[in-house]
């Protein structure tokens, strides 16, 4: 029975964890004499551009795709001139993309992105960008055509290259054989890591024979890579500079067990990836693809030393809820970085992006929900067999995705939901609802299990067994991930310390 228990907590948190109140917009630096003392960098990420002609007639198969992934793609040229617009409007020193530039690198959505942003390089403002999973040989790039769609070209690795040549790759000193990693010095003493962390050479393509269609959101550092960049790194320090890696996958656990129940999100590896990195003095990371906008420090020693740590800075995605973007002031050494949030809040075809974004992302939860149990139904069905195999009844666990979306949208929707927003956002901490969701989702589990023992004829004793081991299983397992998340405190090595850092607006010092 604790097997039991504990299969269908590690299924659910899974899930949970897997898909993650309107936020004002606080004051963005806008200085109108920049300090002297002080670099501007604008950093946007996970601007997934869809090109217009992509959407030849709205139907059917787009509405199926925005059940499953609720994002503003329709408008994302305009999400992009308004961060444009903002960006001329504070004339930074830099700007930094790290990833998912587009909707699923269809080739023409590229193109739209290089045009609006050499808008930024004609005002004299460097632009950098690192792919994403999203933007390479990527087998789901269609035209939508109504009830049908059709593959658009894809962009290749060489193609990304060439396309993004003055944004980075024109611009890099040091380009990596291994990948499209480079580095480059955008800033005098400024020195970015540009990390190509996707693995889009595991991507299936039915035009290429293989049975589907298949991108790959996992990512890496190659080990030639690592070796490279870490030399890299070690050059550069020799020379006083600050050396910050730029990378779209996350490098530093976000809440505790991400690594294990959202391994997607964060490199393969992170572990042993973070502690190379921190003894060859890069400190500071700057990330997306998770869309969160959460802000997460990994120790190796249970103290505030801050040169034996690294903190990943993860921003969300510009066209999904909070919308959010970052500004950053930073000293001359670079070593004091005064990060604030801002949001994307109008464009022309919408007065209010954010609530229009809150309502499509919290109403598509069980589309979300569904697409990521029926992705993920071969691992959950050997759960089902292992639990019928331990003596439930068949009828205890759902024997279809279908079957499995509906259960868990009627007694956890509206708390899964509320969480996941919550964990959008961040700073769940300061949320007053975090707290009373999370004792719900626990209520209605143990609900849930005596609803479906009492459908299988499970007399009083098993019912109550069951609840035993599930409050037991909870608290060991499913608590403390939850916990940590709603509560925003990670845990670093020591197990007894814990840090808490404010997501949106923060002072960060990093040593040299």
């Amino acid at each position: 029975m604790k097997k039991i228990t504990n299969l269908l907590l590690m299924t659910l948190l899974a899930l949970c964890m897997s898909l993650t109140s309107c936020v004002k917009d606080p004051e963005v630096d806008n200085p109108k004499e920049k300090d002297p003392d002080f670099k501007y960098i604008m950093l946007m990420s996970d601007i997934h551009v869809m090109a217009p002609q992509l959407l030849e007639k709205r139907g059917s198969a787009y509405e199926k795709y925005l059940s499953q992934d609720p994002k503003l793609l329709e408008y994302s040229g305009e999400v992009l001139e308004y961060l444009v617009g903002e960006t001329l409007q504070r004339n930074p020193d830099l700007v930094i993309i790290p990833g998912d530039l587009t909707k699923d690198g269809e080739l023409v959505s590229p193109q739209l992105v290089v045009s609006v942003l050499a808008k930024l390089r004609s005002a004299g403002i460097p632009v950098i960008v690192v792919p994403g999973n999203h933007d390479i040989d990527n087998p789901e790039g269609y035209y939508f055509d109504g009830d049908n769609m059709r593959p658009a070209a894809r962009t290749s690795p060489e193609q990304f290259a060439a396309l993004y040549a003055d944004f980075g790759y024109n611009q890099a000193y040091a380009k990596d054989p291994a990948s499209l990693s480079f580095v480059c010095e955008p800033l005098k003493g400024l020195v970015l890591l540009c990390i190509d962390t996707d693995k889009y050479e595991e991507n299936r393509y039915i035009d290429k024979g293989d049975t589907i269609n298949y991108n790959q959101t996992a990512g890496r550092i190659r080990p030639a890579t690592l070796t490279w960049m870490l030399a890299e790194a070690d050059k550069a320090r020799e020379l006083g500079k600050q050396v910050v890696l730029v990378q779209h996958h996350n490098i530093v656990q976000h809440y505790d067990a991400q690594g294990a129940l959202q391994g997607d999100y964060i490199i393969a590896d992170y572990e042993n990836v973070s502690k190379q990195l921190m003894a060859h003095g890069i400190h500071l990371a700057f990330t997306g693809h998770s869309h969160l906008q959460d802000i997460a420090q990994y120790r190796t020693i249970a103290d505030n030393n801050q040169l034996d740590s690294l903190i990943d800075v993860s921003t969300g995605s510009s066209i999904s809820y909070p919308n959010p973007w970052r500004t950053i002031k930073v000293s001359n050494d670079f070593t004091e970085w005064q990060i604030k949030t801002g949001y994307v809040t109008t464009i022309p075809s919408l007065s209010n992006v954010q609530s229009t974004c809150y309502k499509s992302l919290h109403d598509n939860f069980k589309g979300g929900l569904g697409w990521h149990i029926k992705d993920g139904w071969s691992s959950i069905d050997k759960n089902r067999s292992q639990l019928e195999a331990l003596g439930l009844p068949k009828g205890f666990f759902p024997q279809t995705p279908e079957e499995l979306t509906e259960l868990l949208t009627t007694y956890l929707g509206d708390q899964l939901a509320g969480i996941f927003m919550i964990y959008n956002e961040g700073n769940e901490w300061k949320n007053p609802q975090a707290s009373a969701l999370e004792l719900q989702l626990k209520s209605n589990l143990e609900k849930l299990l005596r609803d479906r023992a009492a459908v299988v004829g499970l007399d009083d004793t098993q019912t109550a067994g069951l609840v035993i081991l599930f409050n037991t299983m909870y608290s060991a397992n499913f608590e403390p991930g939850l916990k940590s998340m709603l509560t925003d405190i990670n845990q670093y090595i020591a197990p007894d310390r814990k840090s808490r850092t404010d997501d949106l607006n923060v002072v960060l010092r990093i040593g040299r």
